[in-house]
């Protein structure tokens, strides 16, 4: 009887066996695997991109041939000119930046679209800033 009183601390510090011992996990609720979102679609490429700097004699010509193929295509076709224009440190410089873009480029490659034959009422123009941008440039998307 002593010997069953002496042994019987001992065995309550005993682990009983069950499934815990073999899974860790066992009898938790699952936690289900949610994968990632995919990725975004890449952006699609512009129909036209013109950087500044680039003179109007080699972009002219460019502009309306492929304004010409986008008009024998799709009559009603919609033209949208974005300037871009880097990021300044004020807003009158990024005003001025957006200005200068517009008026230098942007307006040069509208008027060559409507030369190949294009309404006014089918160009589109924006000005916007862009932080990736290191120098001005015009995007022409079609729609």
């Amino acid at each position: 009887m002593g010997g069953l009183l002496l042994a019987a601390p001992l065995l309550s510090g005993c682990k009983l066996l069950d499934q815990r011992t073999f899974n860790p996990n066992a009898g938790k609720p699952p936690h289900p695997y949610i994968p990632p979102a995919p990725p975004a679609p890449p952006p699609h490429a512009p129909f036209l991109s013109i950087p500044d700097g680039t003179p109007e004699s080699e972009y002219g010509p460019i502009v309306e041939r492929a304004a010409k193929a986008a008009l024998a295509r799709k009559a009603n076709v919609l033209f949208i000119v974005q300037a871009f224009a880097p990021h300044q440190a004020t807003p009158d410089a990024q005003a001025q930046a957006l200005t200068d873009v517009t008026d230098h480029l942007a307006a040069g490659v509208a008027a060559h679209i409507e030369k190949a034959g294009a309404q006014s009422i089918q160009i589109e123009m924006h000005a916007m800033t862009d932080p990736s941008a290191t120098k001005p440039f015009v995007r022409v998307d079609v729609r």
